[in-house]
């Protein structure tokens, strides 16, 4: 154990390390409740540029272009949840970092780590490709939930993530015929909703499958 804790503090493995212990924070956080499970929440429209705002919650909106949007599709961004690819993705790179280095590069030669670390990378991100293909079927099962009331547009949901936006999807809960059941959202217009906020679904974009939510308008 001490061996390990040792080569995964090296210069060499430190970079993901690092990136390994913030994940483990996070699910920590998210097991505690502290965080929500959409700490990345990712957003497209038609835009060409790419911008990307972070803001306190440390969520990211990207409007992707050409690439960009490219990448992101192959790696199913938006149909996995960010953190969950981020999680495979630290995971397996750090693991390929501590045993490449330990048995191809004792010494931590930069000449040998440059080229190990490329590769490493490479590595990491076909093994979060194929492990993300059976996550993208598992995750879209669960939009297909057999509680779903058959009619959404028109019914109230409240907002479970910290916020939902024009530019930012985030989740809303509805109840259904058995336990409640979660839509992913976004805001119609510039209202911007927070957590426990109700809103109305009032459409749904048949290529997204998000639903779109607008206030509650009370007389």
């Amino acid at each position: 154990m001490m061996e390990l804790l040792y080569a995964a503090f090296l210069p060499g493995n430190l970079f993901f390390t690092v990136l390994l212990l913030l994940v483990l924070l996070y699910w920590l956080l998210v097991i505690l409740g502290a965080m929500d499970f959409n700490f990345l929440d990712i957003t497209f429209d038609g835009d060409v540029d790419m911008d990307v705002d972070v803001d306190a919650d440390a969520d990211m909106e990207f409007h992707p272009g050409g690439i960009m949007r490219s990448i992101m599709d192959f790696f199913y961004i938006g149909e996995v949840p960010m953190m969950v690819l981020v999680s495979l993705f630290a995971l397996s790179a750090w693991t390929i970092s501590v045993l490449a280095n330990y048995y191809l590069n004792p010494n931590g030669l930069l000449i040998l780590l440059l080229p190990i670390q490329a590769a490493n990378l490479l590595v990491s991100g076909v093994i979060v490709k194929v492990v993300g293909v059976p996550l993208k079927v598992l995750f879209r099962s669960f939009e297909k939930d057999a509680n779903a009331p058959r009619q959404v547009v028109g019914r109230i949901c409240k907002i479970v993530t910290t916020e939902v936006s024009g530019k930012r999807i985030g989740q809303g809960e509805m109840s259904g015929k058995g336990a409640p059941i979660l839509l992913n959202v976004i805001a119609e217009g510039d209202h911007v909703f927070h957590k426990n906020d109700e809103a109305v679904v009032v459409g749904k974009d048949p290529e997204t499958n998000v639903y779109k939510i607008a206030p509650v308008e009370i007389d």
